[in-house]
């Protein structure tokens, strides 16, 4: 079963949240952007623009949270038709749908962009050749979030570190929900998750950040581990559970007016800033999955998504999220030529950022990704599709 086979489980409204999430990024690198070339922005001031601070960060999250409630409800509608789950073909799905982007944009930006003067990075592109081949053997392992940990950032693929996360994620999540034993793989993973959080808050908050032996590992390790958000998408594989199982909790969050209460305080949080110490994407992460539950079958949510706009952009939202940083980049260098900053200038960036955001997008997903899409669904289950969820009547 393939999120991409037509006869596949569609949920409606995803791919109006695939949109957001993309959009939210875009719109965060673009002010951080301004602040790498020195220009007045909204990114460095948190205090007056919490918004535009969280937006991209929040916005990966909330892809972590979608990517966990797909992949975990697919599993699971998989295991009950077939009673089983070919995890080679799963892996298989995995790799041509996410493999093709992300080798095209990190062979580009290891080989090609550092040549092009367009595409300098004040700050950054001086780093490109620091630490070349370790940094490109783990970039090539999938494994770019670990190469961030150890080195400078590699100009126009270090946002791929999400990425890297997710690939991980995929190579303990199938194993769980395929397990014989559930329960006892549940436990060891929570364990696991239990010592590795413990290990966070101590070195980033704890006793261990200001120990005296408290040194560059410590702080790599923290560093790593306050970017590895598995958690985030654990959540949203519960939530499909809760959906796949037709949980009876679901009566009450389906509500009406549950959901324009969850939906304010989402609002607030966003509006004012409030971060969470050790725990922030996470606990936003709770509010994600609670839409995501009632987009995929609540015929009462009070969300609707589903729109022909979103769902193209939706379509092409693995583009819009790999590319920005190149049209960013760009239109930064050529606006620039022409016009000093103002309140025009940062108008024109992010219609014209966006605008070729969306043209390499739609480019690679026509005549680049699908080739690999159409491959991706000869490993698709044989076994008659299992149903999409009836909608819970409230």
């Amino acid at each position: 079963m393939s999120a991409n086979n037509p006869s596949a489980v569609y949920f409606r409204g995803f791919n109006g949240v695939r949109f957001l999430a993309a959009s939210s990024v875009v719109f965060h690198h673009i002010e951080q952007f301004k602040t790498t070339f020195g220009y007045t922005d909204t990114f460095t001031h948190t205090n007056e623009h919490p918004v535009v601070y969280q937006a991209g960060r929040l916005g990966v999250a909330l892809f972590f949270v979608l990517s966990g409630f797909l992949i975990t409800y697919l599993l699971l509608a998989e295991k009950q038709s077939s009673g089983r789950i070919h995890i080679g073909n799963f892996y298989v799905r995995r790799i041509l749908r996410i493999w093709p982007l992300y080798f095209w944009i990190i062979g580009l930006s290891f080989f090609v962009f550092p040549h092009i003067p367009a595409l300098y990075i004040p700050g950054v592109s001086e780093f490109a050749n620091d630490h070349f081949w370790p940094k490109l053997a783990l970039f090539g392992l999938v494994m770019p979030n670990i190469a961030l940990t150890f080195y400078h950032e590699m100009p126009l693929c270090s946002h791929t570190w999400s990425i890297g996360v997710e690939e991980q994620f995929y190579l303990i999540w199938p194993w769980l929900i395929g397990s014989l034993r559930p329960r006892r793989t549940l436990l060891v993973l929570a364990s696991i998750a239990l010592v590795m959080a413990g290990g966070f808050f101590w070195l980033r908050y704890g006793p261990g950040s200001t120990a005296p032996e408290a040194g560059t590992t410590m702080l790599l390790v923290s560093d790593f581990l306050a970017h590895f958000r598995i958690g985030t998408m654990a959540i949203g594989g519960i939530g499909a559970y809760l959906v796949f199982k037709k949980s009876p909790v679901l009566d009450v969050l389906y509500r009406k007016s549950v959901q324009w209460v969850v939906y304010a305080i989402l609002a607030v949080l966003l509006a004012t800033g409030v971060r969470i110490p050790g725990l922030n994407y996470e606990g936003y992460a709770l509010f994600f999955v609670f839409l995501l539950m009632n987009l995929a079958a609540n015929p009462n949510s009070v969300i609707d998504l589903e729109k022909p706009l979103f769902n193209f952009m939706g379509k092409i939202s693995y583009g819009l999220y790999m590319y920005h940083p190149i049209a960013i980049v760009l239109c930064l260098y050529v606006i620039r030529q022409f016009l000093p900053y103002s309140l025009g200038f940062s108008i024109i960036l992010y219609v014209t950022s966006y605008a070729l955001t969306t043209l390499l997008a739609w480019l690679s997903y026509e005549y680049f990704e699908k080739q690999f899409l159409k491959l991706k669904d000869r490993f698709a289950p044989n076994d008659k599709p299992v149903a999409k969820p009836q909608p819970v009547r409230v």
